[in-house]
């Protein structure tokens, strides 16, 4: 290895990145998913009732419990994973004095670590029962990974649509020759880096993200009123809705995230990123006023309403966690800056 190549190597880091397989399930698999689901209240049940806060004493005190569900004994691991970390969530927030419900899972989901499924004639193997398995065939882009020597298979997760495979790699990270700091704003990500002495800023566009938003707002809102003796139908269109806006955002901000990493990577440059936590807190603080129709004083929101929506709405994390799951499987360096006193002035 070159020796001014190999100076610029600081740290190891594991990368993890996930593969989607859609597939039809049958009503088997649904079956499968859905006393995944029941095994994990389950868990969440015992460990509320007996106070468990770790894995292991919760382990010891359901698996042998978990084998009266007729699945496969893999899951039973998983199934205390899941109910462990929606546990370790619920305690958290309930430290944190925020408004909590009893926990409860609902989505149809199954996880498998690496070791329960195969890999055979293109097709994955997964158990359901003990000796009763289903398949699911290779994608395209799975045999991609699957064919680079440096990646390792990791778990699956199973939804009632798709298969998630994770890969993982050990990747290098350089030191970074300069950085390209990102400001997250509502309507646009800037970054901002100096080259040749010079200041050079870069714009993306994210108004169309908004525009989304709103016109889902409004759609639901007239849905809701068509349809107010009718809830079932109303939440129905909703949920589809829902799946629809999500999809064209994440694809937004996929293309924004992978653009900014890749040209990170090609200046040798790191990422610098704020760090807006609780920043939602901020937004809906409460404060004591006078309520303008009764003329009392009472506490109420510090914000308008229209203005908490917009605000609650905006996709700052999820635009940061992608670009740092992209960049670490890329080797590019990013860093956490404080956001105070960061934006003296509005972008807009």
């Amino acid at each position: 290895m070159n020796l001014k190549y190999q100076s610029l190597l600081v740290l190891s880091v594991q990368a993890v990145k996930a593969v989607q397989i859609p597939y039809h399930p049958s009503e088997e698999i649904l079956r499968l998913l859905e006393t995944f689901r029941d095994m994990v209240n389950y868990c969440i049940h015992v460990g509320l009732e007996k106070n468990i806060t770790s894995r292991f004493k919760l382990s010891n005190e359901v698996y042998h419990k978990l084998n009266n569900y007729g699945l496969h004994t893999w899951y039973n691991l998983s199934v205390i994973e899941v109910a462990t970390a929606i546990l370790k969530n619920y305690r958290k927030a309930v430290r944190r004095k925020r408004a909590t419900k009893r926990p409860y899972a609902r989505k149809l989901m199954a996880k498998l670590g690496n070791q329960a499924y195969k890999i055979a004639d293109d097709q994955f193997r997964i158990p359901i029962k003990p000796r009763e398995y289903f398949y699911i065939p290779l994608h395209k882009r799975v045999r991609q990974f699957l064919s680079d020597a440096t990646l390792k298979l990791g778990s699956i997760t199973l939804t009632a649509c798709t298969v998630s495979v994770v890969f993982s790699k050990t990747t290098e990270v350089m030191r970074p020759k300069g950085y390209v700091a990102i400001d997250t704003n509502e309507r646009s990500v800037d970054g901002a880096s100096i080259e040749n002495g010079e200041l050079k800023v870069e714009s993306y566009d994210l108004s169309r993200i908004c525009e989304i938003r709103h016109g889902y707002f409004e759609r639901v809102r007239r849905v809701q009123a068509k349809y107010a003796n009718d809830r079932r139908v109303s939440r129905k269109i909703q949920q589809k809705w829902f799946r629809n806006q999500n999809s064209c955002i994440n694809s937004i901000l996929h293309k924004v995230s992978s653009t900014i990493v890749k040209k990170a990577k090609k200046k040798k440059q790191g990422i610098i990123l704020e760090d807006l936590k609780n920043i939602r807190r901020a937004v809906n603080r409460k404060v004591l006023g006078i309520n303008k129709f009764n003329g009392k004083v009472q506490v109420t929101s510090k914000h308008l309403k229209r203005l908490k929506r917009r605000l609650n709405s905006w996709l700052f994390r999820k635009l940061q966690s992608f670009i740092e799951y992209k960049a670490r499987w890329e080797g590019v360096k990013v860093v956490y800056v404080n956001a105070y006193n960061t934006s003296r002035i509005c972008a807009i």
